[in-house]
């Protein structure tokens, strides 16, 4: 029997946008060196999901990307209305005004057997209901979708048009078979491209993203259905030391975002 690992689910939301969707069946072309980084106050914006619905946010944010779970896929953010409301008010001009972030994971038919799709189902894939990479597609698959209709639920204005974020952590529930956790994954992003999504990346670090998906580096084959996706990367210091981080991709793709610690929340320094 398959032995998986078991995470407990994020409590703080994300571990503390983006390019176009290249296509997922191909291995995303050379990408030229990250452009030199902007000033922290031209490009400062926050991210935010269910722990800050009783903070006390930022007026006229930079940038904002909004979490739509709350914490786990299949979820919804109770606040997720609200903090739309908030994101929509951001000073952007060179980033979009909001972007949302998706929690993922693969935790099999036992942990999750009212979600895990079961035998007989014939779409996207066809599955057996078993922990096999045919279903593990297949659940991506459906809690992306949950997660777009929760957006749509909350009077989202055009979810499709808004940069789409998969949040990739340990936190949450992963096989130990690499080859499911990413099928997981293609499904995620096949279904919300299929959605309308045109803007696709993945939040997550290097280390926690070779221990989900066996992508050892960049240039690993494991990432060649996601070489083309941007990156959006934790573990900044400080907005000054964010810019050093902009070039640390984990699949190849390009450093979109970089995530820090300010005052109580999530800060995050647009890199291109």
């Amino acid at each position: 029997m398959q032995r998986r690992f078991r995470f407990r689910y994020a409590c703080i939301g994300l571990f503390a946008v983006g390019a176009q969707f290249l296509g997922f069946d191909g291995v995303g072309a050379a990408l030229a060196a990250p452009e030199p980084a902007k000033s922290a106050a031209a490009t400062t914006g926050y991210d935010v999901s269910f722990p800050q619905c009783t903070a006390r946010l930022p007026s006229r944010p930079g940038f904002a990307i909004v979490g739509v779970n709350d914490g786990r896929a299949f979820t919804a953010n109770p606040c997720l209305a609200s903090e739309y409301a908030w994101a929509t008010t951001s000073t952007a001009t060179n980033e979009p005004h909001v972007s949302f972030y998706a929690n993922t994971g693969n935790p099999g038919p036992v942990a999750a057997p009212t979600h895990w799709p079961p035998a007989g189902t014939k779409t996207p894939r066809a599955c057996d209901g078993s922990w096999s990479e045919s279903c593990a597609y297949d659940y991506g698959w459906n809690a992306a979708q949950d997660s777009f209709q929760d957006a749509t639920a909350a009077h989202v204005v055009q979810p499709a048009d808004a940069p789409w974020w998969l949040d990739v952590e340990t936190a949450n529930s992963w096989s130990n078979d690499t080859g499911t956790n990413r099928a997981t994954l293609q499904g995620a992003i096949v279904a919300l491209k299929a959605a309308g999504v045109g803007s696709i990346g993945i939040y997550s670090t290097a280390s926690m993203w070779s221990e989900i998906t066996g992508a050892v580096s960049p240039d690993s084959p494991f990432n060649n259905p996601f070489r083309a996706l941007p990156n959006w990367v934790p573990g900044a210091r400080s907005a000054k030391d964010a810019p050093n981080l902009c070039s640390r991709t984990f699949t190849g793709g390009p450093v979109k975002f970089v995530q820090y610690p300010t005052s109580g929340l999530d800060g995050d320094y647009a890199c291109m």
